[in-house]
């Protein structure tokens, strides 16, 4: 087995960008210097795996490039990492044909797979009009592929535009600064879809509607620097999955998950305030909540039809007041939908998200060598998110005691505390795995996500009464406040029962 500094390490930014703004991108003056040692390559390659895709699923890519009569076989396979950029296991191999080469992958990510070898077939083609440049930017060499993309599978054809930011010798902070200084430009979206991912997207009719969070994964011995970078790139990949797919098709479900990544990330931003303290830190969060506020309208409605008229007609079919705050509801939801689109083209929410990268990164924050910054970032993280579940679980127990007599406001912001306690059990979750943790952990995730989603029917009633005016919704929201008292009763037996419970991170 080859020890962990012998594996070769690929790390690269990747955008995404209309195909038609390429060449506008390549003539930019931070790259047009370069241009008369530019190179273009006609490249094709098949991707192979079992009809039932067992290297996808190990997160393992498999394929043979061609480029002119030069043919490379290539093996990634993902790896955890601490950058918003990419960062994967690579193994490549020159190969006479475009069958592949079984024997040279021992010693890769795919030995364990080779007894499958019989069953691994192509699966689909992408192939790429490549424009190559080395580029210098700061102290660092960055190789830049400029890519017009066909992927080609079996149930459809999908075109792309795409630059990778590939580090050859430097700093991961250049390579960040030099995409910063291309966005200027054209919009160039960051982008975790590897050109695999196209490829089983063209390969399969299936369409996702929404991709939840990922497992974080830190360790115990790991600094709460290294530990911001890795909760931070699991939520930026959160959010431009599901911002992928709402481009695509505009998705009540992704919104939702969109809105969620960006609280995630916020709520990861205020857990390590002390230790990501820069000019920036705040300027960041905001935009971030710009972002949530964007999509917020269209989440509303989205709740209020499902989870309040739709229930409302059942049995009153026939009930013309109600039908016609459907019809009401729906239209504005149309046109909130259409404000979704309008805000994700926008240049400020695509280069929001990219100035959002670079700064959990290489920010000011993550350069700065003062002494008090380094001991900052060195502290462990194991000590933080035990200081700041403690801390925050004890908030919750004490503003909750009063949840029954506090006004729908207030109760909202006790909401917003344990969605906060949720993602930071979350973001933390692997760092604690005692004798009884689990249990522990599980019961207490268990409850504080009944306890928020009983707050957030309440919530729901109180933000019904404000999105429509007319008598049938006053009569609607006369019977949904018949359901508050019994909502608060069970409020109250979820807090009594969170209570109860012994903190997971103790012991």
């Amino acid at each position: 087995m080859s020890k962990k500094h012998d594996i070769p390490i690929e790390v690269e930014l990747k955008l995404e960008v209309e195909p038609g703004k390429l060449d506008t991108v390549l003539a930019h003056p931070g790259l047009k210097a370069y241009a008369r040692n530019a190179a273009r390559q006609d490249l094709h390659s098949t991707y192979f795996d079992t009809p039932s895709h067992d290297l996808k699923q190990a997160g393992i890519s498999f394929r043979i490039r061609r480029n002119g009569t030069r043919r490379v076989q290539t093996i990634k396979a993902a790896r955890i990492s601490h950058d918003v950029a990419l960062a994967r296991n690579e193994w490549e191999h020159e190969v006479d044909s475009d069958d592949p080469d079984f024997a040279s992958a021992k010693g890769t990510a795919l030995e364990p797979f080779l007894n499958l070898q019989d069953r691994i077939q192509p699966v689909f083609t992408v192939t790429a009009d490549r424009t190559l440049l080395m580029v210098r930017h700061g102290q660092s060499i960055i190789e830049v592929a400029a890519d017009r993309g066909r992927a080609e599978g079996a149930d459809r054809d999908l075109t792309f535009g795409e630059l990778e930011l590939e580090l050859k010798e430097g700093t991961v902070a250049d390579l960040f600064a030099l995409a910063m200084t291309l966005s200027e430009a054209a919009p160039l979206r960051l982008s975790y879809r590897t050109k695999a991912q196209r490829g089983y997207e063209a390969a399969s009719d299936e369409k996702p509607t929404k991709v939840k969070s990922g497992l974080v994964k830190l360790k115990r011995r790991m600094t709460s620097a290294e530990a911001f970078q890795i909760i931070g790139a699991s939520c930026l990949k959160h959010l431009m999955a599901n911002e992928t797919i709402v481009r695509e098709r505009l998705e009540g479900d992704a919104i939702h998950q969109m809105r969620v990544a960006l609280r995630r990330l916020r709520a990861a931003i205020t857990l390590f305030k002390s230790i990501v303290a820069d000019e920036e830190r705040d300027e960041i969060r905001s935009e971030l909540k710009w972002m949530a506020n964007r999509l917020g309208e269209a989440r509303d409605l989205d709740v209020y039809i499902a989870k309040v008229l739709k229930p409302a007609l059942i049995g009153r079919d026939e009930d013309a007041g109600l039908n016609a705050l459907l019809q009401e509801a729906q239209e504005r939801r149309a046109q909130a939908y259409g404000k979704v689109r309008e805000f994700m083209a926008s240049s400020r929410f695509v280069n929001g998200v990219l100035k959002t990268a670079a700064w959990i990164q290489a920010g000011a924050w993550a350069e700065d060598e003062s002494k008090p910054a380094r001991k900052r970032r060195a502290l462990r993280i194991s000590v933080l998110a035990e200081e700041e579940l403690d801390r925050r679980w004890k908030r919750i127990l004490k503003r909750g005691k009063r949840l029954a007599d506090l006004d729908p406001e207030d109760r909202h912001q006790v909401r917003i505390e344990i969605k906060k306690l949720r993602y930071a059990a979350e973001f933390f979750e692997s760092l604690f795995k005692g004798q009884g943790t689990k249990a522990r952990k599980q019961a207490a995730l268990a409850t504080l996500e009944a306890l928020q989603e009983t707050l957030g029917d309440l919530n729901d009633i109180a933000v019904g009464a404000q999105l429509h005016g007319s008598a049938a919704a006053e009569a609607l929201h006369e019977e949904q406040l018949a359901h508050v008292d019994d909502l608060l009763a069970k409020a109250m037996a979820q807090y009594r029962e969170l209570a109860s419970l012994e903190p997971f991170w103790k012991g």
